[in-house]
C-alpha cells in the first residue's frame, strides 16, 4: 500500500484509533479495485467485512420496512462502513456502488480476529465506528424533518457533500454523483420544487450542476441559507 493511500484511510474512524491498532488494520486488509457502477455489496447479500474508502467516491443506497430503495449518502476516502453486518451478521441492510473507479480496503472478520488476539482495545475500535455511522445517520433523520423546504436542502446538500454531520472526520468529497430527481427523494421533495431551488442555489454561486452530479462550491454560503 502507497503512503498516500495509508493516509487517506487514517484520515476518518481510523485515525481517531490507536496507532498500532490502526497500522495493524492496514496491514491485514487487502486492497480492491472497483469500477463505476460496480456493486461492493447489495441489500440482503452477505457482508462479513470492514471496508475503509482508500480512493473514488461510492453511492449509498438505503431501504427499511416498506420503503423501495432509495439514494441515501455519498461517502469518499476516510470512510469506513460494514461495521453492523461484521458485528451482527444480518444480511446487507444497505446497499454500496462504486461511482467512478473506487479503490478500497477490504479487512475480512477472520483477519480482523487476528488483530483483535493482539491488540484489546479492537472491539472497543469497532464500537466507535458504529457510534460514529450511528451519528450520521441520526443527524440525516433529524434534517428531514426541518419544515422549511429550501433549509432542509441545504442541510442535505451539506451532508452529502460531507460537509455536516461527518462524525469519522473524513475529508469532504469532490461532487456529489447524483441526479436531480434523487437529491429530491434525499431531502423528501418534489422533484419540481427541488428543481427550483437547486436554480437558486446554482443562481448565487453556492452550488454546480452537471448532469448526474452537484458540487458544493460554497459550503458556508449554504450554512448560511440553512441558518438564515
Amino acid at each position: 500500500m502507497d503512503e498516500g493511500s495509508a493516509n487517506r484511510l487514517k484520515s476518518g474512524w481510523l485515525g481517531k484509533t490507536s496507532p498500532a491498532f490502526a497500522d495493524a488494520i492496514l496491514n491485514v486488509g487487502m486492497m480492491r479495485s472497483f469500477g463505476d457502477g460496480e456493486v461492493i455489496y447489495g441489500l440482503g447479500e452477505e457482508q462479513a467485512n470492514l471496508w475503509g474508502v482508500a480512493s473514488g467516491l461510492i453511492r449509498m443506497t438505503v431501504t427499511m420496512n416498506e420503503q423501495p430503495p432509495r439514494f441515501g449518502h455519498v461517502i469518499g476516502p476516510g470512510f469506513w462502513f460494514g461495521e453492523t453486518e461484521f458485528v451482527t451478521d444480518r444480511p446487507g441492510i444497505i446497499e454500496m456502488v462504486a461511482s467512478g473507479e473506487t479503490t478500497l480496503l477490504m479487512v475480512t472478520r477472520q483477519a480482523f480476529h487476528r488483530v483483535a488476539g493482539l491488540y484489546s482495545d479492537a472491539w472497543s475500535a469497532v464500537a466507535l465506528l458504529a457510534v460514529l455511522n450511528e451519528g450520521l445517520a441520526i443527524g440525516a433523520a433529524d434534517d428531514l424533518m426541518i419544515s422549511d423546504a429550501r433549509q432542509r436542502l441545504c442541510a442535505v446538500l451539506l451532508r452529502l457533500s460531507s460537509h455536516r454531520n461527518c462524525f469519522q472526520g473524513a475529508p469532504s468529497v469532490s461532487h456529489i454523483p447524483a441526479t436531480q430527481r434523487e437529491i429530491a427523494e434525499a431531502a423528501s421533495l418534489s422533484r419540481s420544487s427541488a428543481a427550483a431551488l437547486l436554480s437558486r442555489l446554482k443562481g448565487a454561486k453556492l452550488i454546480r450542476t452537471e448532469y448526474g452530479r452537484i458540487e458544493v462550491l460554497d459550503p458556508g454560503g449554504l450554512q448560511d441559507q440553512l441558518e438564515g
